[in-house]
């Protein structure tokens, strides 16, 4: 009989045994709680997530040039500060960070009417005044001045706007961008008057609903 044999390992005792199935029975059920906890979570933002703007950047909070305008989607959208050229002119980019999920189209479908200088439909839209302004002219009421009125002054024509490297613009405003993808967009423009607020109006087309995102800032 061999007397310096090492004593054999002992064997777990049921309760240990049962103790260390029950820990680990435990673990997974926490770590399915959590996972579904942020399954939940994201498939809540899904359903309110419908191409809002967050914050400022609204037509009655507009940003200011260099801002960001963000979207409860993940699309991120900025407008660089401008900078006077030699001839008078100004240039600034815009710049896009799309962080939705899905295509979007900056400058929507036709390089024609991806650029406007009055407030409108258009993706991209530079125009004089300010946010709140509508950037249409307005126009006489179609009934006249009726008898013994003041009569109905005649409009003053806002100062206009004139946009530069229309080309370029349009080159690097109408492709897709695709999903997690940036691209930065050439503007210069040049204003009928020096000085005075302008707005950039940026609405980029997607399938569903989106907010058009405003800057105002001033030129000269």
């Amino acid at each position: 009989m061999d007397t310096n044999a090492a004593p054999a390992f002992p064997r777990p005792s049921d309760n240990s045994r049962w103790a260390t199935v029950l820990g680990v029975v435990l673990a997974v059920l926490t770590a399915l709680v959590v996972l579904g906890a942020m399954a939940l979570a994201k498939f809540e933002d899904s359903l309110t997530q419908h191409g809002y703007v967050k914050g400022p950047g609204t037509v009655v909070e507009p940003l200011r040039a260099g801002g960001t305008a963000r979207y409860d989607d993940g699309l991120r959208i900025t407008v660089g500060p401008p900078h006077r050229e030699p001839d008078g002119s100004y240039s600034f980019t815009i710049t896009y960070d799309n962080g939705t999920g899905e295509e979007l189209r900056p400058g929507g479908t036709s390089p024609d009417t991806g650029v406007g200088t009055t407030g409108g439909a258009a993706p991209v839209v530079v125009r004089a005044g300010k946010a709140l302004d509508s950037g249409l002219p307005s126009t006489p009421s179609a009934f006249g001045a009726g008898p013994g009125s003041a009569p109905v002054p005649t409009p003053v024509p806002a100062p206009g706007m004139t946009v530069l490297d229309l080309a370029a613009t349009v080159t690097a405003l109408t492709p897709p961008l695709g999903t997690e993808q940036k691209r930065t967009v050439p503007v210069r423009v040049k204003p009928d008057r020096a000085g005075g607020p302008v707005t950039v109006e940026v609405a980029p087309k997607s399938p569903g609903f989106r907010d058009t995102a405003y800057w105002q800032f001033d030129l000269g």
